[in-house]
């Protein structure tokens, strides 16, 4: 199961929820370089929180925070913002979180370690 067809609108923002500085720089600099504004946010309280006052275009969200589970908050971010497209992303690519994801609505899964390559790829996907 692959990516939805789900059109991003012109000056898209997008919300990171990941735990691991390194990952979010690296989206940040792919996305940036495409013309994104984008924010990242290490906890899941904090990306909850944010998600609550903004409806970002786009959100990368990890599975595994050290606050919580992404898998157990993705119907609630779900319901709040049916039509964001959530791609989930995880060091932990066994098949079975990749298909809970996605049963979940996720619009697509990223196993780490991903490139910018999987990056712009993912992003010419979801521009069609």
């Amino acid at each position: 199961m692959g990516l939805t067809k789900t059109k991003i609108t012109s000056d898209p923002s997008i919300l990171i929820i990941d735990d691991e500085p390194d990952i979010c720089r690296l989206l940040q600099l792919s996305l940036v370089r495409h013309g994104y504004s984008v924010k990242y946010v290490h906890e899941l309280k904090e990306g909850l929180s944010y998600l609550q006052q903004h409806q970002p275009d786009l959100l990368f969200l990890d599975i595994h925070l050290p606050d919580g589970s992404g898998l157990e908050a993705l119907p609630v971010i779900k319901k709040k913002c049916p039509a964001m497209p959530v791609i989930t992303i995880s060091a932990y690519d066994n098949g079975m979180e990749k298909q809970t994801a996605l049963n979940a609505g996720a619009a697509f899964f990223l196993p780490k370690p991903f490139s910018v390559k999987h990056i712009d790829e993912l992003l010419g996907s979801l521009k069609q």
